[in-house]
């Protein structure tokens, strides 16, 4: 853990009375302590009081899934902080009033002091390398090599080794416990994250290698004296299965008795738990304690396009234009439309271009952000084309919502099902209201 400069340690002792005392930290201090952090919070150099709000990364965090998921859907309130370098997708999150640092993760470094007392981290690398839409880059083998050469170094930098291993060695030597050897920490290797980084050169496609910063900030963070307790991990559902084992077996230690022991991850179905539209995605948990992934039940509410939006029945949707017709099935050729009596493809970028077949009119962000589980209000900042693209990359908020209410103490399903009732229901309630006229 890195020792702060005089002046800083100083600001920081003075906020700490400030906040202990019930005031708010001296502006002088605040100032000395922002320069510091930056591009972090200076706020975050100080520790939390009993009853302030769990700190909270999110890597890739992008325009407010997993933010929605934690105050909007389960109504916890955090102190989460989200980084990404999109700067439309920034502006969308900071307009819904969540926090957001525009910048490239892979320049921040996540040992920062600042960091020192995070709770939670959160990532969601880009998936196109690994998904159907994009080129399959990273299901090459060589590229697979690469990244897992550079996963595997990734617990011995950080200076991570299971204290019952070690303890094996000696029994409470005054040499080992200076070293914080039975604190569960070796020595550290000597490389660097930026050293690591660097390793992921020969990838053909620089978005593979950021796939490595879940295991550079969960350690790094460690490295830095966070009180860590949970990571979640979000990524396509063609993620190759060595890559996660090799990010599992860091966390987990060479023997599998890491204190990150408790690992899980599997795919599942946004509309399976009531999603307006379909997006399957593997979803990574580690845990100081037991973590598990949910599951859809049988007394989720399917919902399908129609319904979310409050349209008639018989709709369909055209997804690419004009195409010739197969006259073997009389519809067009490529299959270029799908019904909206049930849960509407996956969004991806391209849907912008999608229409109603009844009347040629076209999605609108604003239908598209309630397919994806955003409340109706909820802002996009940017072009169409940027607005729909954040919207084709973001995680689901009731979807955020139901792996992360376990590590708030909250029923996510309870949660999560009264969400989707107010936000896919109330068109219904308008129609039916409808049905029966004015009020005499």
């Amino acid at each position: 853990m890195r020792i702060l400069p005089p002046a800083v340690a100083t600001a920081v002792h003075v906020a700490t009375l400030a906040r202990r005392n019930g005031r708010p930290i001296p502006p002088k201090a605040l100032a000395v302590l922002d320069a510091y952090a930056a591009p972090f919070p200076g706020r975050w150099l100080v520790a939390p009081m009993p009853g302030d709000p769990v700190r909270i990364i999110e890597l890739f965090a992008g325009p407010g899934g997993w933010s929605e998921g934690i105050a909007t859907v389960l109504g916890v309130l955090v102190d989460a902080v989200g980084i990404d370098v999109s700067k439309d997708a920034c502006a969308t999150a900071t307009a819904a009033g969540h926090i957001r640092i525009c910048a490239d993760i892979t320049t921040l470094d996540p040992e920062h002091p600042a960091l020192r007392y995070t709770v939670g981290l959160i990532v969601s690398p880009p998936c196109p390398s690994f998904s159907p839409a994009g080129k399959h880059t990273g299901l090459e083998e060589a590229n697979i090599l690469t990244l897992c050469r550079v996963l595997a170094q990734c617990s011995e930098a950080g200076g991570f080794l299971p204290g019952n291993e070690l303890d094996d060695w000696c029994e409470g030597c005054a040499t080992c416990d200076q070293l914080g050897y039975h604190d569960g920490y070796a020595p550290r290797s000597g490389l660097t994250w930026d050293d690591l980084r660097a390793q992921l050169a020969p990838l053909t496609d620089p978005r593979i290698g950021l796939m490595a910063e879940i295991l550079f900030w969960g350690f790094g963070l460690q490295a830095a004296g966070a009180p860590l307790q949970f990571i979640a991990m979000e990524q396509s559902a063609r993620l190759p299965q060595q890559i996660l084992d090799d990010i599992r077996l860091e966390l987990r230690g060479g023997q599998e008795e890491g204190e990150w022991y408790w690992t899980t991850h599997g795919i599942l179905e946004a509309s399976r738990f009531g999603l307006a539209s379909r997006r399957e995605r593997v979803f990574f948990l580690a845990s100081r304690g037991l973590s598990y992934l949910p599951t859809p039940t049988a007394s989720v509410r399917q919902t399908t396009m129609a319904q979310a939006l409050g349209w008639k029945e018989g709709e369909r949707i055209n997804t690419r234009g004009v195409r010739p017709i197969d006259p073997k099935t009389g519809r067009p050729k490529g299959g270029n439309e799908f019904s909206a009596d049930k849960p509407s493809n996956c969004l991806t970028g391209k849907a912008r271009t999608w229409k109603r077949v009844s009347d040629g009119l076209r999605l609108t962000t604003n239908e598209a952000g309630v397919l994806v589980g955003f409340r109706r209000s909820y802002p996009g900042e940017g072009s169409r084309t940027s607005v729909f693209q954040q919207l084709a990359d973001v995680v689901p908020p009731i979807m955020a919502a139901r792996l992360l209410a376990q590590f708030f103490g909250v029923d996510g399903e309870g949660l999560t099902a009264d969400y989707l009732d107010q936000l896919y229901r109330m068109d219904e309630l308008i129609h039916s209201a409808d049905d029966y006229g004015p009020a005499a």
